[in-house]
């Protein structure tokens, strides 16, 4: 049942973040029943979407062809508008056709902190591979050992219709989300309640984040987040939300201490607002920083209630 979860959670992220791209191509196969290209999928700009690119095989032994196609993801994409699906340093440790499944084990560079991954990474490998239609399936282990959702269950083997989207995965729920923006005169956070869809097995920190992101709908109050920001990833493990986002949400926001503070405790609060979360721990493109541009930003931050406006 927790699998099940898994998939569709995964089914309907890819689905909400343009599931369209996804189809754009189409494998080719000779008139001998040869495949001739496989299809590699990247990351856009904004690493919210796979985007397709086709691969030519044609001249590769069948035997090297997983090989080639993990070779080609870690690579990264040629086309400048195209962004990494698998994240940069992540090294091919084992290859392995065993019938219709591949078995995949990458280095530990394929995590972010604690055993967390990107869902759109795990997504690219087991599409580019399932391109080739001899292979229908896929096992990914990181050095040796199966991948496994925050609460510490398997993923096991995943198949490409396990990626695959229908009707039924756009269904949602609505739930009220208590999020902080900045009053007029950068002072104090102050409270808006807003009331948002929530797809069926999508992350609800992964919307609060998002919705910050897009700033209040008060003309009285004002946004804390770079309009530029990126989110990279959010899970919650052991009540730590787990925040990766993209450089930008350092570099578009050099301001002083007083609207930093604004900034990080306005995701914190925001957050910490939902039952099973605590405290933040911050990312940026994946990796700890030691302060963010004043505030000490490599542990986990707690709620700070004295920031709310009475």
């Amino acid at each position: 049942m927790k699998k099940r979860f898994f998939i569709l959670w995964l089914a309907v992220l890819l689905l909400l973040t343009g599931c369209s791209s996804l189809r754009k191509l189409a494998p080719t196969i000779s008139n001998d029943g040869i495949p001739e290209t496989a299809i590699l999928y990247f990351g856009n700009q904004d690493g919210t979407d796979l985007i397709a690119e086709s691969l030519d095989i044609k001249d590769k032994d069948p035997e090297v062809v997983p090989a080639y196609i993990m070779e080609k993801l870690l690579d990264g994409p040629t086309n400048p508008n195209l962004t990494r699906a698998v994240r940069a340093g992540t090294r091919l440790l084992a290859i392995q056709a065993e019938g219709s499944q591949v078995n995949v084990d990458l280095s530990k560079e394929f995590y972010h902190e604690t055993s967390i991954y990107d869902v759109l990474a795990q997504a690219a490998i087991v599409k580019s591979i399932c391109s080739v239609r001899v292979y229908d399936r896929v096992m990914i282990t990181i050095e040796g050992k199966p991948m496994e959702t925050a609460d510490g269950t398997p993923i096991g083997v995943l198949k490409e219709t396990d990626v695959v989207f229908d009707a039924d995965t756009l269904m949602t729920d609505e739930t009220d989300i208590t999020l902080y923006f900045s009053d007029m005169n950068a002072e104090y956070l102050v409270r808006e309640v807003r009331r948002v869809r929530v797809p069926r097995g999508e992350s609800v920190e992964k919307l609060v984040v998002s919705e910050l992101i897009k700033g209040p709908k008060n003309a009285n109050s004002g946004r804390t987040m770079p309009a530029e920001t990126k989110i990279r990833s959010v899970e919650t493990k052991d009540k730590v939300c787990f925040v990766n986002l993209s450089s930008e949400f350092v570099s578009k926001n050099n301001v002083g201490s007083s609207a930093e503070q604004l900034t990080i405790y306005s995701i914190v609060n925001s957050l910490t607002e939902l039952s099973n979360v605590d405290k933040v721990q911050f990312l940026i493109e994946g990796e700890k920083k030691e302060v963010y541009h004043h505030m000490i930003f490599n542990e986990p931050i707690e709620r700070n209630v004295t920031m709310i406006q009475k």
